[in-house]
């Protein structure tokens, strides 16, 4: 073997073998090659971005949140009935379950439901500002329980 020596390094190569000219004698990468690399990296973190659409799954997780808390109201609800006799509470309207008739926002319902509920859910995007974020409506014997948030399309409850 000879030893070459290559920008004040000796290298070690076998005897009549010579380094290539755009091999980098030092062993490190060349610019070029570090930013192909961060470019396919970069396209596909964003494929992955797209396709996971964490947008999406935040709304999926709010609307199980939702489903879960109209039914903790339901059951509250008929808990309260119960123990008074098949009387649903006052804050509850008796009008009617179909759209565009009187529903109440479930915070009127508060002091009927104390005993019942440890404390009145909050809609996940939208509780808290100007009332719970639920309404509820009866026609007697069933309860209608929507969420007021727009994205939480065709989420209800009916018991």
């Amino acid at each position: 073997m000879k030893n070459t020596k290559q920008k004040g390094r000796a290298l070690s190569t076998p005897k009549g073998f010579t380094l290539p000219r755009n091999v980098n004698a030092e062993g490190g990468f060349t610019l070029i090659e570090l930013l192909i690399v961060i470019g396919i990296i970069a396209i596909l973190a964003a494929a992955v971005i797209i396709a996971i659409n964490p947008g999406q799954q935040f709304q999926q997780a709010r609307n199980a949140t939702r489903w879960s808390h109209m039914n903790s109201i339901a059951n509250a609800v008929y808990s309260y009935a119960i123990e008074e006799g098949g009387t649903f509470p006052d804050c509850v309207p008796t009008e009617g379950l179909e759209d565009g008739e009187t529903a109440n926002d479930l915070e009127e319902c508060e002091n009927d439901l104390e005993d019942h509920m440890s404390e009145l859910p909050l809609d996940p995007s939208e509780g808290g500002e100007g009332g719970t974020g639920y309404e509820i409506r009866s026609d007697g014997t069933r309860i209608r329980i929507t969420s007021t948030a727009e994205e939480a399309d065709e989420i209800e409850v009916i018991q």
